[in-house]
C-alpha cells in the first residue's frame, strides 16, 4: 500500500504535469484592448483546455515591440502603426472598433464639449469649468502614458500634437496629471469632482459620466453610424513566419462568429458585424 506522503507527492506530481503540458500563447499589448481579449482568452481556454492563453496590458507600443522582438506571440494595438512601426513581417489583423469616451464626474452638470474645448483644455488654455458652462471649480485634467493607443489616437484626433525635428510629438499641457490604464483614469474621475479623463468607450460604467462630443453621445450605435467622430480600431499583431498555430488558432477565433459575438456584448463594434 502506497504512504500517505507517497500518494500526495503522485498526486502533486500530476498537477505539475497538466499545468506545464499546457501550451502558452503571450498575448502583450494595449490595456483597452486587453480587456476583451482577457475574455476571449477565458473563453477559448474553456473549449482548448490544451492551451493557456497569457493576456499582459502594458500599452499599445509595448505590444508592438514585444512582437517586433519576438517577445511576445500576438500583440495589442488599439491605434494604428505608425509609420516608423511598420515592418513586412509583422501582420495586423483589425478585431474590433471602438470609441474614446470623455468623462468627468457624476457630479459634474457639464454634458457637451466641443473640439475646440476639449483641445483648449488639454492644452491648458481652458482651467475652470465655469469657461464650459460648469462650475467654479478649477479642472483637473487626466491623461494617458505616452506608450498609450488611447492616447496617441485621441491627441491625433483633437489636435494636440505637433512636429518636432520630423516627429509628431504630444503638445499637452506639462501640468496634465498622466496615469497607466483606462481603470486608473477611470478611478481618479469617479473621486474627484474637478476631473476630466477619456478612456474606452467599452470601459464606460455607472461610476462616471460620459460627455457628448460636439452634440452626440457616445454610444455603440452613434460609433457605428459614423456620428460619434472620436474612434480607433482594436488591432491583433503577429508574425507570419514565426506565429505557432496555436497563437494563430486564438487568433481565428477572435475573427470568428463566436469571438465577434462576444465582442459585441461586451461594448464593442465587431471587425466582423455579426
Amino acid at each position: 500500500m502506497l504512504s500517505r506522503a507517497t500518494t500526495l507527492c503522485t498526486i502533486f506530481a500530476g498537477l505539475a504535469f497538466n499545468v506545464h503540458a499546457k501550451e502558452t500563447v503571450t498575448v502583450t499589448g494595449s490595456t483597452s484592448v486587453s480587456h476583451v481579449v482577457e475574455v476571449l482568452a477565458e473563453t477559448y481556454s474553456q473549449a482548448n483546455k490544451e492551451t493557456f492563453i497569457a493576456v499582459q496590458g502594458v500599452g499599445s507600443s509595448a505590444g508592438i515591440a514585444a512582437v517586433k522582438q519576438n517577445a511576445a506571440d500576438i500583440g495589442m494595438s488599439s491605434r494604428y502603426l505608425k509609420t516608423a512601426e511598420i515592418n513586412p513581417d509583422v501582420q495586423t489583423v483589425t478585431i474590433a472598433h471602438d470609441g474614446i469616451a470623455l468623462i468627468v464626474n457624476k457630479s459634474n452638470p457639464v454634458t457637451n464639449l466641443t473640439k475646440e474645448q476639449v483641445s483648449k483644455i488639454y492644452h491648458g488654455e481652458i482651467t475652470n469649468w465655469k469657461q464650459v458652462g460648469g462650475p467654479d471649480l478649477k479642472m483637473a485634467v487626466v491623461s494617458r502614458e505616452n506608450a498609450s493607443g488611447s492616447r496617441f489616437s485621441f491627441e491625433d484626433f483633437m489636435g494636440l500634437t505637433q512636429q518636432v525635428a520630423g516627429q509628431t510629438v504630444s503638445d499637452i499641457n506639462p501640468q496634465v496629471l498622466v496615469v497607466n490604464t483606462n481603470g486608473t483614469v477611470k478611478s481618479l474621475v469617479s473621486r474627484n469632482t474637478h476631473a476630466i479623463g477619456y478612456i474606452s468607450l467599452g470601459s464606460v460604467d455607472d461610476s462616471v459620466k460620459a460627455l457628448a462630443f460636439e452634440g452626440v453621445e457616445p454610444s455603440l450605435a452613434k460609433l457605428e453610424s459614423g456620428d460619434y467622430k472620436i474612434s480607433r480600431p482594436f488591432l491583433m499583431l503577429y508574425k507570419e513566419k514565426k506565429i505557432a498555430d496555436n497563437a494563430k488558432a486564438f487568433i481565428d477565433y477572435v475573427i470568428s462568429d463566436n469571438g465577434q459575438t462576444i465582442i459585441e456584448k461586451r461594448g464593442y463594434l465587431a471587425a466582423n458585424p455579426q
